[in-house]
């Protein structure tokens, strides 16, 4: 099914950035207890999912994905990574010229290895969504 959502609106990313008008959402939470466990946008696309016949994608499921794709900037923001989390001006540019900017960001972005590999320290969140979903 996620392949078929790809083919669809190009790539899994933008159907899910698609359902945020390709803008992360920001939380102003300041104590734990205030992190929500879904949000309506969580709601609409957990229903669209189920109805295009995935299983298991439930609202608290589908904010979590949100949470850990980037889609959503849940740390209070007294945190450190508050800040860190700020958006990329590159979510909601076509996949080609996403790549376009990428290529001119990495002669600019500070490399690190990990594991044996070089990567670059400041990734696009955008950019996680599809690496996390092709399965």
């Amino acid at each position: 099914m996620p392949m078929q959502i790809a083919d669809e609106f190009g790539s899994f990313s933008q159907y899910c950035w698609g359902f945020l008008n390709h803008k992360p959402i920001v939380s102003k939470i300041r104590y734990p207890r205030q992190v929500p466990v879904k949000s309506p946008k969580a709601d609409m696309m957990s229903k669209d999912m189920v109805r295009r016949g995935l299983r298991g994608v439930g609202p608290t499921v589908i904010y979590s994905f949100m949470q850990a794709a980037g889609l959503t900037n849940d740390h209070l923001v007294s945190c450190f990574r508050f800040k860190e989390c700020k958006p990329s001006p590159t979510l909601g540019t076509s996949d080609a010229n996403r790549v376009k900017t990428e290529a001119e960001r990495k002669t600019e972005e500070p490399r690190t290895k990990a594991h044996g590999e070089e990567m670059t320290v400041n990734s696009d969140p955008s950019m996680a969504i599809d690496t996390l979903t092709i399965s």
